[in-house]
C-alpha cells in the first residue's frame, strides 16, 4: 500500500509506529475516560477520597471536559504523528509533558483528601511514566536531529 508520492501508505506508517508509543496511546484513553468518569451522573466529587478535587476545581463535569479534551488533543497528535512521513517528536513530547502534569495534578488532588487508597500505587506511576514518554520522543527527536532515521 503507497500513498500519492510512492512512500509507504498512511496506515503502514501508523501501524509501524503504534506498538513502540502504545504507552502514550493508552495514557490518552486513559485521560479521556478518566475524564469521561467525570461526566457520569453520580456526584463523584461527594466522596471523601475526591474532597481534594473539591477544593480545587469545585464543579467535576468542568474537570471531566478538560481531561477528555486533553485526552482527544493526544490522539489527534498521535494519529498527526504517526501519519506523516515526516514525523515531529516535539508533538509526543508536549503532550507527555502535559499528561506529566496531569496526573501529577492528580495525585496530588487524591494526596489532598488525606485518604489513602489505591490511587497511591496508580496515579504517581502514570507520572513517572509520563517521564519514560518524554525521554522517548526526545530521544526520538535527536534521531531526526542528526538523521539517524526515526520510528
Amino acid at each position: 500500500m503507497t500513498d500519492a508520492v510512492g512512500s509507504p501508505g498512511l496506515w503502514i506508517r501508523i501501524t509501524h509506529r503504534f506498538g513502540p508509543r502504545m504507552m502514550e496511546w493508552f495514557m490518552a484513553a486513559h485521560t479521556v475516560v478518566w475524564g469521561w468518569v467525570l461526566l457520569l451522573p453520580d456526584r463523584i466529587f461527594d466522596q471523601p477520597s475526591w474532597s481534594g478535587f473539591r477544593q480545587i476545581f469545585r464543579d467535576e463535569d468542568a474537570l471531566g471536559w478538560i481531561m477528555v479534551t486533553l485526552g482527544l488533543l493526544r490522539f489527534a497528535g498521535l494519529v498527526i504523528n504517526g501519519a506523516r512521513k515526516n514525523v515531529t517528536p516535539r508533538i509526543r513530547q508536549w503532550s507527555a509533558g502535559v499528561g506529566c502534569l496531569i496526573w501529577v495534578g492528580i495525585s496530588y488532588g487524591y494526596a489532598s483528601s488525606g485518604v489513602v487508597s489505591t490511587w497511591l500505587a496508580i496515579y504517581p506511576l502514570f507520572a513517572i511514566a509520563e517521564l519514560v514518554n518524554i525521554h522517548r520522543a526526545a530521544r526520538d527527536q535527536g534521531g531526526v536531529a542528526r538523521g539517524k532515521g526515526y520510528i
